[in-house]
């Protein structure tokens, strides 16, 4: 079926692999050789994706063993380029640790291979179409030097003609990499007639990987650039004769003990996720310091202006009501905004604000692979995503803080003068009067903290976010709902906390 056992660039052993108690792999074996492309074939749900994930190492087996280099390329069904990237920086991202001479010649070389031209290495992955964001995900790849390469679904998505293009880039990918084993995994038909040297099938009732077609059984077609289309008949006279698996079995409802574990593990995942931060770099700093401070700081800055006004008036008529003098306003006002709503109303603001911006975007990208890509290139998803949200949120809460703060002492001023009628000198002269550093600070330190505990709880929720784009919204709910809890939570602390101090 495949190479002699312990010759192969990767081998399978007997390996299981069940979820929730149903089996997906049950006792496969796999010997990928070197310098060959064997396709795998069967219908969607039986498993094909897991075993990737296997030989990947993403998933560990129930049973079995997985013998694997330790680089192995991965071509995902979605490219999982990095959409905050060039496709030259996305190129250059598994080099990232290379000299620039030899990163750059391994871009060039690799971009070459699949037929990628200057102008597209320039570009943005969106700005290319469907069958070159491919190539590009082949060329990345390449610049690992992987001595394995899996595909998923390399051409799902595409037309004829940009899926005969793929396949040209795939067995060019081969032979640039000598000796470079390469398992596909597909649907397409005239792919696996184009590409395969071997097809094997993962039968969905024995949860095991048999031969379809063999090496001397393609070769009897006779030459693959002649024979693609008699083996793609072949392949479809197959599966049209096969019945569909069985449906997977529905999501039951969670009840309150399961949902209070998964809360559990939510948690647990957050304080993990803080072990793997790094330094992140300037320009991910100032995209997130765009993202989440810049952008917000108008929307914070109206807030405060009519947080100030409403408070300023609800206080001038109270004080009215009950004594007939406005004296004291402006000093009540400064100690309220400055010592307790400021720093709260800003985190319960931003909480739903960067909470929903950093799940969702966290999300997309757990959900288009780009997590599991960065995984396969050594690098961690909270260093690269986490750590410049992390701190930027940690800096950026308490300035707009004090920016509501001072917007606020405007909308009061404002309503004080042109609502009230009152004496503009008795306003500044007063304001500040009951305003102490040691209160402001501690509001300034409730700020920061909040900030880290919303994009942490955001981030563990979007990576959550893997079995499709309604998980996605799900988990953006989830990170605004744990962000407002978090900033309520915060405030507790820090309010006891102070009590006692």
């Amino acid at each position: 079926m495949t190479a002699p056992a312990g010759s192969a660039v990767v081998e399978l052993r007997a390996v299981h692999k069940g979820f929730g108690g149903r089996p997906i792999l049950s006792g496969v074996d796999l010997a990928l050789p070197a310098g060959r492309v064997v396709v795998v074939v069967g219908p969607s749900g039986g498993g094909k994706s897991v075993l990737l994930d296997l030989i990947l190492g993403l998933l560990p087996p129930d049973q079995g063993a997985v013998v694997r280099p330790a680089t192995v390329g991965m071509v995902f069904q979605d490219g999982a380029l990095f959409d905050d990237r060039t496709v030259a920086e996305n190129l250059a991202f598994p080099a990232r640790r290379r000299p620039r001479a030899e990163r750059e010649a391994s871009v060039q070389a690799a971009a070459t291979a699949v037929g990628l031209a200057p102008g597209h290495l320039a570009a943005r992955p969106s700005q290319l179409s469907g069958g070159l964001r491919k190539r590009a995900a082949i060329a990345r790849a390449l610049v690992q030097a992987p001595p394995v390469l899996l595909y998923d679904e390399p051409t799902a998505g595409l037309d004829g003609a940009a899926s005969a293009r793929v396949a040209e880039a795939i067995l060019s990918a081969r032979d640039v990499g000598a000796g470079q084993a390469v398992l596909v995994v597909t649907h397409d038909y005239p792919l696996v007639a184009r590409v395969a040297d071997e097809v094997l099938y993962l039968d969905p009732t024995a949860h095991r990987l048999v031969p379809l077609l063999t090496a001397d059984a393609l070769a009897a077609f006779g030459p693959r650039a002649e024979a693609w289309p008699a083996v793609r008949d072949h392949l479809e006279a197959f599966f049209a004769a096969e019945d569909p698996p069985a449906s997977e079995p529905g999501t039951q409802r969670m009840g309150v003990g399961a949902r209070l574990r998964g809360l559990a593990r939510e948690g647990w995942a957050a304080a993990r996720a803080l072990t793997h931060l790094r330094w992140p770099t300037h320009r991910a700093l100032a995209r997130q310091a765009w993202a989440l401070g810049i952008t917000s700081a108008p929307a914070v800055a109206v807030s405060g202006l009519v947080l100030g006004l409403v408070t300023a008036l609800q206080i001038g008529l109270a004080l009215d009501a009950s004594f007939g003098d406005l004296d004291p306003l402006p000093a009540l006002l400064g100690v309220v905004l400055c010592h307790h709503v400021g720093p709260l109303y800003t985190g319960l603001f931003l909480a739903g604000r960067v909470g929903a911006r950093v799940a969702s975007e966290v999300g997309v990208k757990t959900y288009l692979r780009q997590a599991d890509a960065l995984l396969t290139f050594g690098a961690r998803p909270e260093a690269e995503w986490l750590a410049p949200a992390w701190i930027t949120a940690g800096l950026a809460f308490p300035v707009l803080a004090l920016l509501l703060e001072a917007m606020g002492l405007l909308g009061g001023y404002l309503g004080y003068v042109a609502v009230l009628g009152q004496n503009t000198a008795g306003f500044g002269h007063t304001v500040l009067d009951g305003v102490a550093a040691g209160p402001v600070l501690l509001g300034l330190l409730r700020a920061s903290a909040t900030g880290l505990c919303v994009v942490t709880l955001a981030f563990n929720a979007g990576r959550g976010a893997r079995r499709g784009s309604d998980a996605v919204g799900r988990a953006t709910t989830r990170a605004v709902v744990a962000g407002l809890l978090s900033a309520i939570a915060v405030e507790l602390v820090f309010g006891v906390v102070g009590g006692l101090l």
